[in-house]
C-alpha cells in the first residue's frame, strides 16, 4: 500500500510540473473561452483507487450538478486451496464518498469528500487432521469512516490522478482462533474482538473520464 502511494505521488508530482508549463492561453488566464471549459469535466469516470476513507479496488465515480461528486469502489478476492495444510480465504471490500468541489479550473480540482467503507476477510485452514468442528478461522470485519481533502489533476487527455488526505476512525467486530499455552499444551478457543482506531489517512487512485 505504501509503495502505491509513493509512486501515484511520484506520477502526480510531474504531471503537475508538466501542467505548470501550459501557456496562459492554455490555461485560460487571457483566454474566457478556456475559462468556460471549467464547467465541461467529462461525468464519468473510472480507475483503481484505494483509501483509509473509503475503500479501495476497482472504482466508479459520477459528477454531478453543484459541485457534487459521488464515488464508489468495489474489491473482492477468493482463493481455495485443496491441497493438505493449505486454507481458504475471502476478502471483500465496498465504500463509498461524496466530494463537494472547492474550487476547479480546466486541469485541476481541488475537493473535501466524506466517506465510510466495509472491509470483511475470512480465512479458515485445511489440516486434514483438524476435526469439522475445530478448524481454525478467523472472521475480520471493519468499518471505516473519514472525511479529508483533495486534489484531483488531469494529466493528460482522459486521464487524472487525485491524492487525498484527512482523518479516519476504524471499528473491528471480529471473531478469531486464539491460541495460549496451559501446563505445556496448546489450548485453542474462540474470541470475539473489537478493535478501534483513529488517525491520519492518506487515499489516492488513478482515472480514465469519458
Amino acid at each position: 500500500m505504501k509503495t502505491f502511494f509513493m509512486v501515484l505521488s511520484l506520477l502526480t508530482l510531474a504531471a503537475l510540473a508538466r501542467a505548470q508549463d501550459l501557456s496562459k492561453s492554455q490555461t485560460g488566464e487571457d483566454n474566457p473561452v478556456a475559462v468556460a471549459d471549467d464547467a465541461k469535466w467529462l461525468q464519468n469516470r473510472i480507475g483503481l483507487y484505494g483509501s483509509f476513507f473509503s475503500g479501495y479496488g476497482l472504482s466508479y465515480q459520477r459528477q454531478l450538478k453543484n459541485g457534487v461528486s459521488l464515488r464508489t469502489q468495489f474489491f473482492g478476492y477468493g482463493n481455495s486451496d485443496d491441497e493438505d495444510y493449505g486454507s481458504d480465504e475471502i476478502r471483500l471490500a465496498y465504500g463509498a464518498d461524496v466530494q463537494y468541489n472547492l474550487q476547479r479550473s480546466r486541469k485541476t480540482r481541488l475537493y473535501v469528500l466524506a466517506g465510510s467503507f466495509y472491509d470483511y476477510y475470512e480465512w479458515e485452514n485445511n489440516y486434514p487432521a483438524t476435526p469439522s468442528g475445530k478448524k481454525d478461522y478467523d472472521i475480520e470485519r471493519y468499518i471505516n469512516v473519514g472525511v479529508g481533502l483533495g486534489i484531483e489533476l488531469i494529466a493528460w487527455q482522459h486521464v487524472s490522478f487525485s491524492i487525498e488526505g484527512g482523518y479516519y476512525g476504524r471499528f473491528g467486530n471480529n471473531n478469531v482462533t486464539a491460541y495460549r499455552i496451559v501446563n505445556g499444551q496448546e489450548i485453542r478457543s474462540r474470541e470475539k474482538q473489537t478493535p478501534k482506531s483513529f488517525g491520519f489517512g492518506v487515499g489516492g487512485g488513478i482515472f480514465y473520464a469519458f
